[in-house]
This record gives C-alpha cells, structure tokens and sequence, in this order.
C-alpha cells in the first residue's frame, strides 16, 4: 500500500514544458553574466597591474632616496618585479623629483602613476621589462649626479 502511494503516476510527473522553461531560464542568465563576468576580470587585473606598477614604482623612488640622503658615494640596487613592460620616465623640478610611469590598460586607455622622491638632481628614462628587474640607484662622486639603470 505504501509502495503504491509512492510511485503514483499521476502526481509524480514532470512535464517536458518545464524542463524547456528552466533550460531556457538557465540559458538566458549565463548568456547575460558571462560578458559582465569577462569585464569585471577584466577591470580586476587593471587593477592589480596597476596597484602593482604603483608598489615597484615606489621602491625605485625609496632608492633614489636613499642614495640622496646618504651623499656621494652610495649605491643600491632594487629588485622589481613587473606584471607588464614599464617605461619609468624621472623628472624634476629643481626642488623636487617625480617618477611618472605609463601603465596600458586592457580598454586600451592609458593611467599615469606618479611617485615623488627627494632629490632634485636626476632627469632620465628607464625602460623595465615585465617580470624580475635589477635596478642600480648610485651617486658616483665623478658625475655628482644621482644615475639609475638597470642591471642585467
């Protein structure tokens, strides 16, 4: 009696139309998520690039610092590690120095990212590729002028 209560025929069937309706259901919801999913990836990996050039950018002008602070003379080198090829353009204005560097996006938009430094004496280009990068900051005492370049 059980057994037959369970396994009624007339209660216990689905229709064909419903299984269609959740497929379709299903069908439209990833075909509406997967292209917002691919730029909200997108605009992650942006920003971890740029958070990224941002932190190495940031040991470049500490070295440069560094090597300002402790006089003719001194030297260090800087590890950076990149997500993307870099081009670190460093300036100044007489009484300080700035570090711009051009960051591509994946919109194909560009972002600066600058960082100040101490010292006012430096005006050149660095170009570092994407991955490990050796970077020597020295303040030679026959120049008198801050020098970085990269080291491979």
């Amino acid at each position: 009696m059980l057994f037959n209560r369970i396994f009624r025929e007339d209660r216990a069937q689905l229709s064909l139309e419903y299984i269609l309706i959740a497929m379709m259901s299903i069908l439209l919801i990833t075909l509406v998520s997967i292209p917002i999913l691919g730029l909200s990836i997108d605009y992650s990996f942006d920003v971890v690039d740029s958070l990224n050039a941002k932190t190495e950018l940031s040991k470049i002008t500490e070295g440069i610092d560094f090597c300002y602070n402790s006089g003719k003379g001194s030297k260090k080198i800087v590890f950076i590690d990149l997500n993307n090829d870099l081009e670190i353009n460093l300036l100044n204005n007489n009484s300080k120095g700035m570090a711009v560097a051009d960051l591509d996006l994946s919109n194909n938009d560009s972002k600066s990212i600058y960082q100040s430094f101490d010292c006012p004496l430096l005006n050149e280009n660095i170009v570092l590729s994407k991955g490990f990068n050796k970077v020597l900051i020295e303040w030679s005492d026959e120049s008198g002028l801050i020098e970085v370049s990269k080291i491979n």
